[in-house]
């Protein structure tokens, strides 16, 4: 479908790859995968022919249809619906059901359908170019990082979706569990090079392990070969019978080859510092109530009692309350009934979705740390920034000229230098590329204190939540369980009734689309039957016209055989076109009944 031949780009004088030769094949889902910086959206760009590459090609037919998720949100109708719609496929406006379908899986209700899309935030306003690439009936769709404004509900419609799409997919995600259950191939950016194999990231990532592992063995095998043959040479030199040998290996010595050592790849590194807390209750939530407004009670009568090495995880749709809860918990927010007690001397590292916005925008990364958490070195800050790949002169940036990325990073940093009993964590992972999101979920699993986090991470919630607080329309509740655990003891109520929602609106959809065309079949049908019997009656015309001649003739010279011949003729010829006007008659009244139908 897509050839990609000896690619080659660099960005700013920086190579991102080169000899990039692979094949995108019909029905292909492939995983797109690389550390952030390695160049995907690059080259997302290129095969949108909005970036050209240094050297290469790629080749993609003329036929093709490729969709991909916009980034920008001018929207050009004034309804989420009509807007969807104007991305379905033709003249196929009349199958809105499909639009429809999507987003009511993607978080929408009925009432939104008519809404301006202007009127939501815009991580709906993003849901809805989602809406607009999965009504599209692409040949390929282009997802670069779908998943960012999801939550999980939607996230699992979304994996459903992509399961059952019959075109081929490019999919970025952060989100390993969200790719490992939808795609079939993957393409990998590792040191410069882009490979593509069959199955999931985790299985390439671990082929690219062990390749290096091999590499690394075999240079050092290659290294102590040469220096037993150095040995060999020295100890042997000045023997006058040892000079054939000698020569001989200073030969085989010229010729021995020894691979390049591999450089050191940097990795984001999570290393949260624990202080040991004496007592048992650390965080208590008492009957809390909590709402922006009296008509939007995001949080009834809950409570909560957390003890030391609890893994508690807050988990549902956006706009539910969760990023609230976590706030009520660390004192950012005061509930309206109910009290939180927080135990004397606990000290929480808080990590929330606008803790990047309180950096100071005039001062380094470097200067912001240090005057942040006033305890830590500088040298400790430094190491803190190089785990977080602010290394060097990086950490001289200015806050300013950081990528939303970043500033999660220095924000992460604060978290990180501080030592603390508690973790209070609010969608730690944005911004986070597949591997480092492996290397955050590790460190939480390791940290030996009590952690509450807010994520839609499955991967993340299944290996560290040993609780869940768990967000439904029925309100907020406690669940003694982990995350596999309440999936097989029932999982998201939600969730089926969105998923039921979604696949009625198609089921209903579909019928009634296949109702329109095989009632446009009926009509071709009658009409067209019209004008063959409005054909066949001007032939019997004529042929009574050439009979009544006839007639006439045989009359003229009382031929009576004759004249009982066409007189019966006329007789069936006149019978056959009255039937065909009853016909006629009774085709017009159905066309009629079928255009009455809805």
């Amino acid at each position: 479908m897509i050839t990609v031949s000896n690619l080659q780009k660099s960005f700013k004088d920086q190579p991102l790859f080169s000899d990039v030769t692979f094949n995108i094949g019909d029905k292909e889902k492939i995983g797109l995968i690389g550390r952030n910086g390695s160049g995907k959206s690059t080259f997302i760009k290129m095969l949108l022919n909005k970036e050209d590459p240094e050297s290469g090609t790629i080749k993609i037919p003329d036929w093709l249809k490729i969709r991909s998720l916009e980034q920008h949100l001018n929207f050009s109708a004034n309804k989420i619906l009509d807007q969807v719609c104007s991305a379905l496929p033709g003249n196929a406006h009349e199958e809105d059901w499909k639009a429809k379908s999507i987003l009511m899986g993607l978080g929408f209700s009925e009432s939104d359908f008519e809404r301006s899309p202007q009127e939501f935030s815009s991580g709906f306003q993003v849901r809805v170019r989602l809406a607009e690439a999965l009504v599209s009936d692409a040949d390929l769709l282009i997802l670069d990082e779908p998943t960012n404004y999801l939550d999980i509900l939607s996230l699992r419609w979304l994996e459903r979706f992509l399961k059952s799409w019959k075109g081929a997919f490019i999919l970025v995600t952060h989100d390993q569990h969200f790719m490992e259950e939808v795609v079939t191939h993957v393409v990998g950016i590792h040191r410069g090079k882009m490979r593509k194999m069959q199955g999931t990231p985790q299985k390439l990532l671990e082929q690219i392990k062990l390749e290096e592992e091999v590499y690394e063995k075999t240079r050092q095998n290659q290294e102590k070969k040469q220096i037993r043959t150095k040995k060999f040479i020295d100890s042997f030199r000045a023997g006058a019978r040892s000079a054939g040998l000698v020569q001989s290996r200073i030969k085989a010595l010229e010729k021995q080859k020894i691979n390049e050592k591999l450089a050191k790849i940097p990795e984001v590194i999570f290393n949260f510092k624990h202080e040991p807390f004496r007592g048992n209750s650390l965080l208590q939530a008492d009957k809390i109530s909590f709402g922006y407004d009296l008509q939007n009670i995001l949080i009834r009568d809950f409570s909560l009692t957390t003890f030391p090495g609890d893994k508690i995880a807050i988990i549902g749709r956006n706009g539910q309350g969760k990023s609230t809860l976590s706030k009520l918990l660390v004192g950012q927010l005061k509930p309206q009934e109910g009290s939180v007690k927080i135990g004397a001397n606990l000290k929480i590292g808080y990590f929330g979705a606008d803790n990047k916005e309180n950096l100071s925008q005039d001062k380094s990364i470097l200067e912001e740390l240090i005057t942040s958490v006033p305890d830590a070195t500088e040298q400790q800050v430094r190491n803190v920034c190089g785990s977080l790949l602010f290394s060097g002169d990086a950490v001289k940036k200015p806050i300013s000229k950081l990528s939303g990325g970043e500033k999660s990073r220095v924000s992460l940093a604060k978290v990180l230098l501080t030592p603390v009993q508690v973790l209070v964590l609010d969608e730690p992972t944005n911004h986070l590329d597949l591997e480092s999101c492996q290397a955050l979920t590790k460190a939480l699993r390791e940290f030996p204190g009590t952690i509450i986090f807010v994520t839609h991470d499955e991967e993340m919630l299944a290996q560290v939540a040993t609780r869940l607080v768990v967000f439904e329309q029925g309100g907020v509740s406690m669940r003694e369980e982990s995350y596999p655990q309440f999936l097989e003891s029932g999982g998201w109520i939600d969730e089926e009734e969105n998923y039921f929602k979604s696949f009625k609106q198609a089921s209903t959809g579909k019928k009634q689309h296949l109702a329109r065309k095989e009632q446009k079949k009926r009509l071709r049908f009658l009409r067209n039957r019209q004008k063959n019997l409005e054909k066949e009656i001007n032939k019997l015309d004529k042929e009574q016209e050439e009979n009544s001649i006839l007639f006439q003739e045989a009359c003229e010279v009382k031929n009576h055989e004759e004249i009982k011949f066409y007189g019966e003729r006329a007789k069936e010829i006149s019978d056959k076109i009255d039937e065909i006007y009853q016909e006629l008659e009774d085709l017009m009244k159905a066309e009629e009944e079928l255009k009455l139908l809805p």
